[in-house]
């Protein structure tokens, strides 16, 4: 990290468009669900609004927190933890999980993500239905799955011995312009695993070579046809008349009228770009290369491509496609209020100084957004082939810190490396045989750090089941390693945005938590004392 990286400064939810369309129109919203169609909305989306209300509330609690230079107080209050509406816990899930894929789930093999789009009809039907939307994902997997298979018994891996690829699939709910649109991005290693016979069952990576146009049409064709004959067996495969007939004749409930309302496109006007709204705050966390027009196929209206590859090395970007992978459903830098009371929201494409913006009625744009709210038990992350938990080479392949000491506490110096030999002098110890990789690695002990060796050059990766040392250098000799996708905050503020949560904003000092306080008495008089507001603007 940075060591002129700024200091923590807490948000203010209460002042966004978000906070304030939502308080304003929330409880009519509500009332309209409940007075037009033939259920209230789920309890999940109203408890995922009122807990957004509630995000970065001080009289709910907080932590104080003061400076032992200079005396400085600050109060940090708690978080939702929302999973679909919530902004600022949808930016941590997304890092946090990031994190957590790179260091414990993904091994340092090569990567590529395929994108998988559906037609408007069967993107609402995943919408509603879970079970749906989990036979598509599973459908999808294993046609992928079924391309390494193929790709390596012509190239005569799967003769003799078996042969498994693994793959994460991030569901998405939304598009670019705040509209439903369920799709999935699966990042898959791009090669497989053969279990060698001849070396006590050692594992290896294949990589297989990147699909041709003419594969990834054969791809898509195979999926269609899947998904077309699962949903015949189930009678959800209907013509556009029939369904349309189908749907005049019962009431639709809330939850459908929202996701209905969420896949239409409403308004899109085109407006010169006078606001100045430059890119948004998070797409250096979310970004990912985007695909060009050639790349993508299209059948039967269903969209697949599969342009975006990582190298082994690449542990940066691996964090970044995976940060792609579990972005939230819209950025907040992109909604505003016009003058007129309607909300806008920018659509990415602009050109010669003039933007799209989706323009909605306050009740659209909260239709739009409980659409977008996963129901519960629903993953957003999915784990396929041997990354699922059950996998019996997961153990072999999933990645593990360079040293068992430094990941057990043990300090720097004397700390077990992985380095590489260029002499001809005898190691300083026996070499020992890592398990799961089929090569042997040297565990050198070393009364140096790791960013030494990385410097020096003298630091290399031996198997895609340890952590690389550049990387292990990245995240400050495992200080930032994420054993779970619920890092602390100051963990995950300081791998993200090289922001020291414990740096005094005044004078630059540490600072100290004092109490975690949760009384409403203690509350009020912290907060007299502070100089701050003791709770938000009430809700209409």
């Amino acid at each position: 990290m940075s060591p002129l990286a700024p200091p923590y400064e807490p948000r203010r939810p209460h002042e966004t468009v978000l906070y304030g369309v939502v308080k304003e129109h929330l409880a009519a919203f509500l009332a309209h669900a409940r007075e037009t169609y033939e259920g209230a909305l789920p309890k999940y989306v109203e408890d995922e609004f009122r807990g957004y209300l509630s995000c970065g509330d001080f009289s709910r609690g907080l932590v104080h927190v003061r400076c032992g230079s200079c005396g400085d107080a600050m109060a940090v209050s708690f978080s939702c933890k929302g999973r679909g509406l919530c902004p600022s816990c949808a930016g941590r899930r997304m890092a946090g999980s990031a994190a957590h894929l790179v260091d414990r789930v993904l091994p340092s093999v090569p990567v590529r993500q395929y994108v998988l789009a559906f037609p408007y009809e069967l993107s609402g039907l995943a919408a509603t239905r879970p079970e749906v939307l989990s036979a598509l994902s599973r459908l999808f997997w294993e046609s992928v799955r079924g391309r390494y298979e193929a790709w390596s018994k012509g190239a005569g891996l799967a003769a003799s011995t078996r042969v498994e690829t693994g793959a994460v699939t991030g569901v998405h709910r939304a598009g670019a312009s705040l509209n439903v649109h369920v799709h999935f991005h699966l990042l898959c290693l791009d090669g497989v695993y053969v279990e060698d016979a001849e070396d006590e069952g050692a594992l290896r990576f294949e990589p297989a070579p990147a699909p041709t146009r003419e594969e990834l049409v054969r791809l898509l064709a195979r999926i269609h046809a899947r998904v077309m004959t699962w949903l015949r067996r189930r009678g959800l495969l209907r013509d556009e008349a029939e369904a349309h007939a189908s749907t005049a004749r019962r009431e639709l409930s809330a939850a459908e009228a929202v996701a209905t309302a969420g896949m239409q496109r409403g308004s899109l006007v085109t407006v010169r770009d006078a606001h100045g709204v430059a890119e948004d705050d998070d797409a250096s966390l979310a970004s990912a290369p985007p695909p060009r027009a050639t790349d993508a196929v299209t059948h039967e209206r269903f969209n697949l491509h599969a342009s975006v590859s990582l190298a082994a090395s690449d542990d940066r970007g691996r964090e970044r496609l995976c940060r792609y992978l579990n972005r939230p459903s819209f950025s907040l830098a992109r909604l505003r209020v016009r003058r007129d009371g309607m909300v806008s929201y920018r659509v990415k494409k602009a050109s010669r100084g003039r933007v799209t913006e989706r323009v909605m009625t306050p009740m659209e744009t909260l239709a739009r957004l409980a659409a977008m709210v996963p129901p519960p038990r629903y993953p957003l992350l999915r784990f396929h082939g041997v990354l699922a938990p059950r996998h019996r080479w997961r153990a072999r392949v999933v990645p593990r810190p360079p040293s068992s000491s430094r990941a057990s506490g043990c300090g720097a110096k004397g700390m077990m490396v992985v380095a590489e030999t260029t002499t001809t002098t005898p190691p300083p110890s026996r070499p020992a045989r890592e398990k799961g990789d089929g090569r042997a690695a040297l565990m050198v002990a070393a009364p140096v750090s790791t960013s030494t060796l990385v410097a020096t050059g003298r630091a290399q990766q031996v198997a895609p089941n340890v952590l690389s040392l550049t990387h292990w250098d990245r995240i400050l000799d495992g200080e930032l390693y994420a054993t779970s996708s619920r890092l602390d905050w100051r963990t995950l503020l300081k791998r993200t945005f090289e922001v020291d949560l414990r740096v005094c904003v005044r004078c630059g000092g540490r600072l100290e938590v004092r109490a975690l306080v949760t009384d409403p008495a203690s509350i009020a008089k912290l907060l007299t004392g502070l100089r701050r507001p003791r709770a938000p603007p009430a809700a209409a």
